[in-house]
């Protein structure tokens, strides 16, 4: 296992970064940054024939994938990490002790190679291709959970994912970014009245699980920055306990209230991420 794994950055000029969220959600989660040909892979919690045939779908080059960041363990998260590093050599960056989580997980068959694990410090910033990334803390009951700070040509793309309670660090990260990636995960009426067990019920709330579409609404129009931020991706929506218009709806009110434009060209744009379906390839 190598600490860092830092390479240096590219000095070419930079001209077009692109996005896609492949997954978001419980049965699975992925997504991939693009710029100028360095491809960059968050999370790895789909099905290797899915991954391919999504990449293929879109047009996109696995060989441009040149590195996997892990926000936390859990399957949804890191199923096909290992199947995915190692069938096409693909380091992988995490903190230490969601590698040594992810290597005891038995759901997941194929592990990370040793030689293909590269550790990742909180707060550490490390260089990969374009990219600029730090990682910070995000509570939640996994081994460890990692959010992403992601510096590229003059944007700030943040994501956070599985958030038990938003902390004063993500509040002065989350001022800093253009985009953003973020959990809105259970309506609190629709999970309260809901089927699950109140054991499960306590787990999600409790304040290591996930966010309400009402604590994320709070959070983004106390914390969001209306003269930097321009796109905003809800993610991880329960298929249970919540609805992608109710999600959007919840979070739009909130942050018109605050006075951010969601509806001219100039303003920021509010989107909803699939659970199971490939968003748009988005040029930001």
């Amino acid at each position: 296992m190598q600490a860092g794994g830092v390479t240096q950055s590219n000095t070419t000029i930079l001209t077009m970064l692109k996005f896609i969220s492949f997954a978001s959600g419980s049965s699975g989660n992925c997504y991939y940054l693009n710029c100028d040909g360095y491809g960059l892979l968050i999370d790895m919690g789909i099905g290797i024939r899915l991954f391919k045939r999504n990449f293929n779908s879109y047009g996109l080059s696995i060989a441009q994938a040149k590195a996997l960041l892990l926000t936390h363990d859990h399957t949804d998260h890191v199923k096909a990490a290992g199947v995915v590093s190692q069938t096409f050599n693909v380091p992988v960056y995490t903190s230490l002790a969601v590698h040594h989580s992810i290597d005891r997980n038995h759901f997941v068959s194929k592990k990370i190679p040793a030689k293909l694990q590269h550790v990742i410090e909180k707060g550490q910033t490390i260089n990969l291709g374009p990219f600029e990334i730090t990682t910070f803390d995000v509570p939640h009951d996994s081994a460890d959970n990692n959010g992403y700070i992601i510096r590229v040509e003059g944007k700030c793309f943040v994501l956070l994912t599985d958030v038990g309670h938003f902390t004063d660090e993500m509040a002065t990260i989350v001022h800093e970014a253009t985009h953003l990636v973020v959990e809105a995960n259970y309506d609190a009426e629709m999970l309260r009245t809901g089927r699950y067990p109140l054991r499960l019920k306590e787990r999600i709330r409790n304040g290591h699980g996930h966010s309400s579409n009402a604590e994320t609404a709070h959070f983004l129009a106390a914390h969001l920055n209306p003269a930097r931020i321009r796109r905003i991706w809800l993610c991880h929506l329960s298929a249970e306990n919540n609805l992608p218009r109710l999600a959007h709806d919840t979070i739009a009110q909130a942050l018109n209230e605050a006075g951010l434009d969601l509806t001219s060209a100039d303003g920021c744009r509010l989107d909803v991420l699939a659970r199971k379906t490939p968003s748009l390839l988005m040029e930001l």
